[in-house]
């Protein structure tokens, strides 16, 4: 049986031979037979070895050392200056242990040793002790007779994070070993690819270590072969199995243990143990509910339930965490995406059950959007759904984010990583902000500390369903998505990066209906007034740039609740009523403050006339809107050319224009991001966009005035950032979300709107700023005299029938007439000089 050509293939399906699955004799228990027989040699000690299920090359390899014993026997030869020390190399749980014992006996039984003893250790372990506790522990070897030194995970000696102290002690275990041939044997045990660097660390080890034991994946039959064994001694043979040790249900369940071969992780012998729990725990769970019902349990029999478990579509009916899912607000897309995963598993096991592969789907998820989605709630119930559906052993979740993988020096990001992963088999581990594990360009110095998480993660998770285990990364998708393009391209084979579970922002009416669980859940009552507000702050924070989805209900409900308990706490005890409902105050105190605004006040002297005109006519479709039940969003313009010339009061109409929007509850704050065009505008080719975006981002949620619009008319990078522009603001993701304001002289805004039509039909309302009349030229002045704690000799300023108030009004007419005047630029610089 050549185990290096099965090794990495997948699970036997339609093979059959002696047992279910197709079986090759060994060919060197063959030899050993004929040996026996023909040649007349004995060897209690391989004759066990030849008893154990699979390990080929180590079977040939014990009857190597054999015959070259009796070789040098006839030669004459003294073996016993020879050195016998080995390297095992293999997964877990293919018989190492076992047969390092018997290496020990074996090598006693030639002669070649003092004494089988075999002491057990590991790298870490002793690099942990040191040159002197690792001399320590050999001079007892040595007092008590010799033996074995085993140390698993010996790579561990030379991981460049322990900063020499195992290459230390792998020093003194090579000089001991050597100076004690005959006396001590050493097996050194680890993974074929992390062994090279083991063997880096001296250029004499090969010649020190002359064998190397490969021990290969169990095959199914021989997987097959010690679950069998394993049933009979543990119940003394009584046990009976549905369909028969080697019928359809033992299959399947070997074939799917077996879909993991080849993986570091898969366990082989201890998987095979792991299997057998989970039958047996199933089992329990089955005979324990028939005795609740009455019926009566056969205890000697194995159903095809306890052997492969539940029918996943009689499971996900039955799963509490699939209901809890479906109950869940809002989350459609990954609603789908969970019932698409749970048709595919149940797909798949009519395929087993058929004897044909099931086709091959990774149960590691990416869990992609924003803050408050839902994404933990979901995670944990995923983990219970692939635990009631029979995928995980364990089902609980782990939590972890990327600070925990990485290591602060050379070496130790793996074996962190490892740490994590071995301690979560069975389990969901959920990595949050995952994105951070990304090295960067690939194409220049990347982080190594990152580069080793990601690097473990793929050389030990395959994300195949019987690996028990699932990982999910969390985190933003644009970020995602970067990370995936810049590391080791296998980790794109183990997550569905085409397939991510999106998790979309909440929407006003699902947010409502957040809230309104919430409170009913803490015996809350709102009035109908106190709704309508709540709809309206849970509409302010959609604006907002961090909005943090169902985070804001939590944090409104906070507030509500400090405001009820403090309004409360001032009501007269014999009026109080613990029935009393949160009112609109609770919610906001200054919640009616978008129809207290007087806007005709806000703008008084600061502008032309007609623009305050159109501030109110914004505040009446506003309050319009609401009286008949219209989202004012949809009546209220929120992108606007201001055009003009300078001191017009461009920049002031969008500062009032912050405050009146947001009293309306349609900005998230009333602040005002000022820029110029020069500002989006980058140095190079491709360096426009990205700062653009980041000036628009920064507007979300806010008022964003660009002044200096006619800039965009010209210049070598003018282009870039319009298409920027036209591409942000019109995703629906940013509709209505902020205000946007392009300012500028009106011939120039004519020019920019006739050469750009894209900016045209994105900002269809135009409002131009004339020059500031006489008359409010002198209200201005006097309101900015007032300001300074001047005031005109009796009041001329603001008295028209004055003489002084005419030839103010007339100057300021005057001045007008001269292309250099700023309207209220001018005024206030007058007041400066007054």
């Amino acid at each position: 049986m050549n185990h290096q050509t099965t090794n990495s293939q997948g699970p036997d399906w339609t093979s059959r031979n002696e047992g279910p699955f197709q079986s090759t004799p060994s060919t060197a228990s063959q030899e050993w037979t004929r040996r026996k027989v023909f040649d007349d040699e004995s060897n209690d000690i391989i004759d066990e070895l030849m008893q154990l299920e699979g390990m080929e090359e180590v079977k040939r390899q014990f009857l190597d050392i054999k015959s070259k014993v009796d070789v040098c026997k006839e030669q004459g030869r003294d073996l016993r200056r020879e050195r016998f020390n080995v390297v095992f190399q293999g997964n877990p749980g293919t018989g190492k242990t076992t047969v390092a014992r018997l290496y020990a006996r074996f090598l006693q039984s030639l002669d070649l040793l003092d004494s089988d003893d075999v002491k057990e250790t590991s790298g870490i372990k002793v690099a942990a002790k040191g040159a002197l506790g690792i001399k320590k522990k050999l001079k007892r070897i040595l007092y008590n007779g010799g033996g074995i030194l085993f140390v698993d995970e010996a790579y561990q000696l030379t991981a460049p994070y322990l900063d020499g102290t195992g290459r230390a002690a792998l020093d003194v275990i090579l000089t001991t070993m050597e100076n004690n041939i005959s006396r001590l044997a050493v097996i050194f045990v680890g993974y074929k690819d992390e062994m090279e660097s083991f063997f880096e660390h001296n250029p004499g080890l090969s010649s020190r270590i002359p064998y190397t034991m490969n021990f290969a994946d169990f095959t199914d039959s021989e997987l097959w072969k010690i679950l069998r064994d394993k049933i009979t001694k543990e119940y003394n043979g009584n046990m009976q199995v549905e369909c028969g040790m080697d019928g359809l249900y033992m299959r399947i369940a070997i074939r799917r243990l077996a879909q993991n071969r080849g993986n570091r992780s898969f366990g082989n012998a201890r998987a095979v143990e792991t299997l057998l729990a989970g039958i047996s725990r199933r089992q329990a769970r089955r005979l324990a509910e028939e005795k609740k019902y009455g019926k009566k349990p056969n205890y000697l029999l194995l159903t095809k339930e306890d052997l492969i478990g539940p029918d996943p579509a009689a499971a996900a009916q039955k799963s509490k965490a699939w209901t809890s899912l479906e109950s869940l607000i809002g989350l459609k897309q990954v609603k789908e995406s969970v019932q698409s995963m749970i048709r595919m598993i149940q797909l798949n096991y009519r395929r087993e059950l058929g004897e044909r592969a099931p086709l091959q789907f990774s149960l590691n998820q990416l869990f992609v959007g924003n803050p408050g989605t839902g994404k933990t709630t979901v995670a944990r119930l995923y983990s219970q759904i692939l635990a009631d559906l029979g995928y995980l052993s364990r089902g609980e979740v782990v939590f972890k984010n990327p600070a925990d993988f990485i290591g602060d020096c050379l070496g130790k990001s793996e074996a962190k990583t490892k740490s994590i992963l071995d301690a979560t088999i069975g389990k969901v581990l959920v990595i949050d902000e995952a994105y951070m594990l990304d090295a960067g360009d690939p194409h220049k110095d990347q982080d190594k500390f990152k580069t080793g998480v990601i690097d473990t993660l793929v050389s030990m998770v395959q994300g195949v369903p019987g690996e028990d285990r699932c990982i999910i990364l969390i985190g933003y998708e644009d970020k995602i998505k970067d990370m995936f393009t810049n590391v080791n391209p296998g980790l794109s084979r183990r997550f569905p990066i085409e397939r991510p579970f999106r998790f979309e922002n909440f929407d006003i009416t699902q947010l409502e209906q957040i809230l309104d669980k919430k409170m009913r859940e803490q015996d809350l009552i709102c009035s109908d007034n106190a709704t309508n507000i709540a709809r309206e702050i849970l509409e302010r924070s959609l604006t907002r740039p961090n909005f943090m989805n169902a985070g804001e209900v939590d944090s409104l409900l906070s507030k509500v609740k400090m405001n009820y308990e403090t309004r409360l706490s001032k009501t007269p005890i014999h009026l109080f009523d613990i029935d009393m409902e949160v009112e609109a105050v609770d919610f906001d105190q200054d919640h009616d403050r978008g129809s207290r605004i007087d806007c005709r006040k806000l703008m008084e002297g600061l502008v032309h006339r007609s623009i305050t005109d159109k501030l109110v006519g914004y505040q009446k479709q506003y309050l319009g809107a609401k009286k008949h039940g219209l989202n004012p969003r949809d009546q209220v313009p929120t992108r606007c050319i201001f055009k003009g010339s300078p001191g017009t009061g461009k920049t002031t109409t969008a500062q009032k224009m912050g405050d009146l929007y947001y009293g309306m509850g349609l900005l998230a704050t009333s602040e005002v991001v000022e820029c110029s065009v020069a500002d989006l505008l980058g140095q190079y080719v491709g360096h426009t966009a990205p700062k653009t975006r980041k000036k628009l981002q920064e507007g979300i949620g806010r008022v964003l005035f660009i002044d200096e619009a006619n800039r965009f008319i010209n210049g070598p990078y003018a282009a870039e950032a319009i298409d920027e522009l036209v591409q942000f603001l019109s995703k629906p993701a940013h509709q209505g979300k902020m205000i946007v304001v392009l300012a500028g002289p009106v011939a120039d805004i004519h020019t920019l709107m006739s050469t750009r039509p894209a900016l045209s039909s994105l900002f269809p309302e135009e409002l131009e700023f004339g020059n500031i009349p006489p008359e409010d030229c002198c209200a201005l002045l006097a309101k900015e005299l007032e300001r300074k704690n001047f005031t005109s000799e009796a009041g001329f300023l603001t008295n028209p029938s004055k003489v002084d108030y005419v030839k103010a009004r007339n100057h300021f007419r005057l001045m007008q007439n001269y292309s250099s005047w700023s309207n209220a630029r001018d005024v206030r610089n007058l007041s400066t000089k007054v």
